[in-house]
Formats: structure tokens, C-alpha cells, sequence
């Protein structure tokens, strides 16, 4: 009889041995899923801030391509006004799109506002000039914008 109960305890033992290793395998599995999906939500946030990064340094490119043309060779380009901006700025430089590497899926568009004033009342008026430069970057469902606005006097 004492083997009997043995033999009946230890059968015992083997029948909850399986339910245990179900149960770590469920939760093995949900904690292996749940560190997929926050590893991919990590690698969009950091695809987006790399297209936002991008977006930005086009508009800066696009500021520095502006204040070159208004303030080194052509003034008389920016013809908008500093009455409403930036409905009031004019188109300056209309999608330009960017060819070098890394920006070939970006473009600009820079508007400008110009206003004459005598600031230091020497009798001499002064050109002052708003420029608004916007850049987006990405395919067109999921783009990043980025818009830099800089005032000069030249």
C-alpha cells in the first residue's frame, strides 16, 4: 500500500507540472510581445525626429538662400509687406527641392516682407526685411514641418 501512494502522489506531481510550464510560456510570450511593440514605437519616434531634424535644416537652408539673394544680389526681390504677416510676405524662392544627400525628400518655400524706416531718425531710410522660410521633409502621408522666420536690416 505505501507504494501505491507513491505512486499515486508522484503521478500527482507530473499532471501540475505541465499547467506550470503553459503558464510561464503564456507569460514569456506576452512579455516577448510587449518588448516588440516598445522597440518599434522606439524606431518610429526616432524616424520622426530624424525627418523633423531634416525638415529643420531645410528651412534653415532655405533662410540662408533668401538673406543671400535680398541682402547680396537682388533687393528688390523681396516685394512683399510687414503689414499682416505672413499672408503679407511674397514668394521669394517657390519648392525648392533639395538634392543633396539625405534632404532629396525635402523642399522650401521662402516668403519675404520688406519695410522701409528710419530707425536711428538720421534721415536715411533703412530696408528691413521679414523672411519666413518652410521646410517639410518625408513621403507625403507622414511628412515633418519646420518653419524659421528671421528679420533683417540691410
Amino acid at each position: 500500500m505505501i507504494q501505491t501512494n507513491k505512486l499515486t502522489l508522484g503521478s500527482r506531481q507530473q499532471g501540475l507540472s505541465i499547467p506550470a510550464a503553459l503558464f510561464v510560456l503564456v507569460v514569456v510570450a506576452m512579455l516577448a510581445t510587449a518588448m516588440h511593440k516598445i522597440l518599434g514605437q522606439g524606431e518610429q519616434s526616432i524616424a520622426r525626429e530624424i525627418l523633423a531634424m531634416r525638415a529643420l535644416m531645410a528651412a534653415e537652408s532655405g533662410i540662408e538662400r533668401g538673406l543671400n539673394q535680398v541682402l547680396e544680389s537682388n533687393p528688390a526681390s523681396c516685394s512683399g509687406d510687414l503689414s499682416a504677416p505672413p499672408s503679407s510676405l511674397n514668394p521669394l524662392i517657390t519648392a525648392w527641392s533639395l538634392s543633396a544627400n539625405g534632404m532629396n525628400s525635402c523642399e522650401v518655400t521662402v516668403s519675404c516682407g520688406a519695410a522701409q524706416l528710419d530707425s536711428d531718425s538720421d534721415g536715411v531710410l533703412e530696408n528691413y526685411y521679414t523672411l519666413r522660410s518652410s521646410g517639410q521633409c518625408g513621403p507625403p502621408g507622414d511628412r515633418a514641418f519646420r518653419v524659421v522666420e528671421v528679420q533683417a536690416r540691410g
